[in-house]
């Protein structure tokens, strides 16, 4: 690992330098493990430096590998992300603050909209020659939509889908003044080696356990963390361009992890009407035993589908089906201690 001196970096060979924002985070980790197989070299921008170890490791990547360099600092500092950019040939924006809880939603806004901005702005002004910038589908939502590469941004539903439509804003008035910067949107993510354990494993996790016997009636789509990565990557080489990931559309997770685990997992779906006033009060109260995110229900009743086959066409990315990506992300769970063994059903057996 080389680190910051007097803003002077120490590489070795001429590969290509890549600013990664969000590199220990769950997307990111696994972002940075691609571009490493790909032969770059990363510039790790991350908040907290200390658990960027930790969490690479999950994915095999030892942080003392001369082809990562790390700078430490905030996405919303403008000085950070300029020390962080100089000298990288290309960049990726994949930090984002993330929560449908009522008490971060402030934060969550201003964060998400101004570390866009700053961290485009840093990649732009230090020449780089492609840029990814990675949305969310849930910029993007329109009632009863198909989602396509020309989906104009949609509607807020709530203070995370307003500070992604407000990203997604920043980068494509970017890219239309001539920025080389590309935009990706995944739906929900999910997958094996979650550091933070997000919020479309925590379902998982909880459907596993017996606690989430209900669903909104609606669908959104899923996708795997490795498809995304994958996208992601691509995506530098094809500037000027939008694409969303491949994946599923999941109207009751449900079904597919009865499919994996052999289990019962009885559920019901209910309309919206039916399930937020319960939602709601965990949403203001903030007490951890009722569920909390309204924003994340109506996300799902709004019944959004996607259409991926540009990104099959131009990037060759199909993705993996849903039942593989859960199995993974089950066999993943009880590993890392979060079900139990008889939870995972015959999962266990591999």
């Amino acid at each position: 690992m080389s680190l910051s001196v007097a803003g002077r970096w120490q590489h070795t060979g001429p590969m290509t330098v890549v600013l990664l924002s969000g590199a220990s985070g769950f997307l990111g980790i696994h972002i940075l493990e691609r571009l490493l197989g790909e032969g770059h070299q990363v510039r790790a921008f991350v908040r907290v430096p200390a658990k960027l170890r930790e969490n690479l490791a999950l994915v095999g990547v030892d942080l003392d590998d001369p082809r990562i360099d790390v700078v430490a600092g905030d996405m919303t500092d403008a000085a950070a992300a300029r020390e962080a950019a100089s000298g990288c040939h290309r960049a990726i924006h994949a930090a984002a603050t993330f929560s449908y809880r009522r008490r971060d939603a402030d934060r969550m806004r201003r964060e998400n909209r101004v570390g866009t901005a700053t961290v485009l702005d840093a990649a732009i002004e230090a020449g780089c020659t492609g840029i990814v910038h990675v949305s969310s589908t849930a910029a993007l939502l329109r009632p009863g939509a198909t989602l396509d590469h020309e989906s104009p941004l949609g509607v807020a539903l709530g203070p995370y889908t307003q500070s992604k439509v407000e990203s997604e804003r920043a980068a494509r008035d970017r890219q239309q003044h001539g920025a080389p910067l590309t935009i990706v949107n995944p739906g929900g993510v999910l997958g094996p080696h979650d550091p933070y354990l997000g919020e479309t494993n925590q379902v998982i996790q909880a459907i596993l356990r017996d606690r989430l016997p209900t669903w909104p009636r609606g669908g959104m789509q899923w996708v795997d963390v490795r498809d995304t990565a994958e996208v992601v990557v691509a995506a530098l080489d094809r500037p000027g361009r939008r694409y969303l990931v491949p994946g599923e559309t999941v109207s009751l997770p449900h079904e597919t992890l009865r499919t994996v685990t052999g289990r019962r997992l009885p559920a019901a779906r209910l309309p919206l009407r039916a399930l937020l006033p319960v939602v709601h009060l965990g949403y203001r109260t903030g007490w951890p035993f009722l569920p909390h995110a309204v924003e994340g229900s109506r996300f799902i009743a709004i019944g959004t589908r996607v259409d991926y086959s540009a990104t099959v066409d131009d990037l060759g990315v199909s993705g993996r089906s849903l039942a593989e990506s859960m199995r993974d992300t089950v066999r993943w769970l009880v590993q890392a201690g979060y079900i139990s063994p008889r939870a995972a059903g015959r999962c266990r057996e591999t």
